[in-house]
């Protein structure tokens, strides 16, 4: 059985268009200033953004103030600042209420936020004490991740309990959202699903784009967003967006984040759309973004490949040349179904493809190349 890869080969490549799911539009900018690291969360259909800090160039500082984004007139009002200054922090919502934690302060103290009462108040601390954490909430309880340890927050009797050690160390500034069930870890590349109800985490499709760290994630109707963040070091960042859908264990790449490309943003879901802003790509910014996944929007896609791909047709498995380190790969059926995906430092395996012809596609170098 042989695959065929058809077309002519480009070196240099050419543009064409390609339609990618949802669309972004630039809303009002933090009323705070530029920063990274801090956290967002929503409550009473309001978004919130707050703490965080800048550094470079002789500062370090860490924020306290705390702003609530009101989708209907696009305007953003500070809040009671947060008990003390910090970044890197954790934040849940539960029951329209935010909790935040961890991160600088190096405490386990967290704090609740009542945004009927404009007010922070402690509970109970965490059997942790997390430096830089993730979280999220499921099952409507939030979970906080500190390396491969698990603490589960109950408002309802304000206690905490240890749950299921993660697969892997996730203090590498790791990625968390929630489908309300479960709640997803990205690690890298690597993708694990927590199932509250089992206590147990199981693995899913590895994300295909670019980011090794720093992307914040969010989700909408179930379907979870991993947006920007650095690839590989903290120097190079990428603007990419990815879908996961928990349904079917795939991948889709969506509309691209306009702006600047950054890491460690922070974003919230407020009904059907996302919302996303801050990060640093050197510069710390403070713009801020609508997500709106059923718009579409064209994009330009670069057709052909950096390198031969071969043999062409394939038998088993087909090799890309000038790939010189790992990249993600998805191969589409004609039809436009994503049939395969993963990461490549030039081969491809394609034995298990039945016979056909398919599209290649190679995210490379923030461009997608494109090869039949």
């Amino acid at each position: 059985m042989k695959i065929a890869f058809v077309g002519v080969f480009c070196i240099f490549g050419f543009i064409s268009a390609q339609t990618l799911t949802g669309t972004w539009e630039k809303k009002a900018s933090l009323g705070g200033t530029g920063r990274h690291r801090g956290v967002g969360g929503n409550a009473w259909n309001r978004g919130y953004i707050g703490l965080g800090h800048v550094n470079g160039a002789g500062a370090d500082i860490s924020y306290k103030d705390w702003w609530e984004y009101d989708p209907a007139t696009d305007s953003w009002t500070q809040k009671a600042d947060y008990p003390i200054p910090n970044h890197g922090a954790v934040a849940f919502s539960v029951d329209n209420r935010i909790f935040v934690g961890g991160g600088s302060a190096l405490t386990n103290q967290f704090y609740a936020f009542d945004p009927l009462t404009n007010d922070w108040s402690p509970i109970s601390p965490c059997p942790l004490n997390p430096g830089d954490v993730q979280g999220f909430s499921a099952d409507d309880k939030g979970y906080v991740v500190f390396q491969n340890q698990l603490a589960a927050y109950d408002p309802g009797t304000n206690t905490w309990s240890m749950k299921a050690n993660v697969p892997m160390n996730a203090s590498n500034w790791s990625c968390a959202f929630s489908n309300g069930s479960s709640g997803f870890l990205k690690i890298g590349h690597a993708l694990f699903e927590y199932k509250p109800l089992q206590d147990e985490w199981i693995p899913r499709a590895n994300h295909p784009g670019l980011s090794t760290g720093g992307s914040y994630g969010f989700t909408i109707n179930g379907i979870g967003y991993v947006a920007s963040g650095y690839v590989g070091g903290l120097s190079t960042v990428t603007e990419e967006v990815w879908a996961f859908n928990p349904g079917n264990n795939t991948w889709t790449r969506v509309a691209d984040l306009p702006g600047s490309s950054r890491r460690f943003s922070a974003a919230f879901t407020i009904a059907n759309k996302g919302y996303l802003g801050t990060g640093t790509n050197g510069i710390n910014l403070n713009d801020f973004w609508e997500f709106d996944p059923s718009i579409t929007a064209s994009v330009e896609v670069q057709e052909g490949l950096h390198g031969p791909l071969y043999p062409n047709p394939a038998t088993t498995e087909m090799f890309v040349q000038n790939v010189l380190k790992e990249m993600p790969y998805q191969i589409y059926s004609l039809l436009g179904d994503c049939v395969d995906q993963g990461l490549t430092e030039g081969t491809i395996s394609v034995e298990k493809l039945p016979k056909g012809t398919y599209l290649l596609s190679i995210n490379f170098n923030r461009h997608v190349f494109v090869k039949q």
